[in-house]
């Protein structure tokens, strides 16, 4: 992928975060269709850190009212993927999600913020087996709070993180 949206808008959060995480969000929903329908929004977004906010509303609930727990599932995604792009450039790198883990706590009777940090020795872990050829696998951790900051879910997701010319083409052989 020869141009990066999200280099690009980390740029523009140089000079307005608030703008910088609409456009993450809108560009998200647009990469990635399925994400549209939680109507996040980013409140933080560092090299270690995403977090996103996802009010209760009638598009994401169950049939007893709560958040659904597909909706907290990828929250938790959402968080962890965010972190992992913003220091594996889609120009440059191909993360992808590989296993998933959840543990719901509590119903999720309000609006709910999932909060994921990558420390930066795990980024530098991966770039330095990156540089060695290696493919990194990296287990990632998301909270998710209610109102009241109550535990509601853990999202445990694992990432591969591929550079492109690793990756197999669809026309070749496994």
């Amino acid at each position: 992928m020869p141009f990066d949206p999200f280099r690009f808008i980390a740029g523009v959060e140089k000079k307005s975060p608030k703008l910088a995480h609409v456009m993450v969000m809108t560009f998200l929903s647009f990469l990635s269709p399925f994400n549209r329908h939680l109507k996040a929004k980013m409140l933080d977004w560092t090299d270690e850190k995403a977090v996103i906010a996802v009010k209760r509303r009638r598009r994401v609930r169950n049939h007893v009212g709560s958040i659904h727990a597909g909706a907290l599932f990828t929250l938790g995604e959402t968080c962890a993927g965010l972190v992992i792009i913003r220091n594996f450039p889609f120009a440059h790198y191909r993360p992808l999600m590989s296993d998933v883990r959840v543990t719901y706590a509590k119903q999720a009777r309000g609006d709910v913020v999932g909060e994921c940090i990558i420390p930066a020795s795990q980024i530098a872990r991966m770039k330095a087996e990156i540089e060695a050829g290696d493919v990194p696998l990296v287990e990632v951790y998301t909270a998710i709070s209610n109102d009241q900051g109550e535990v509601i879910a853990n999202v445990a997701t694992t990432w591969q993180v591929k550079a492109w010319n690793l990756v197999r083409k669809p026309d070749q052989a496994t």
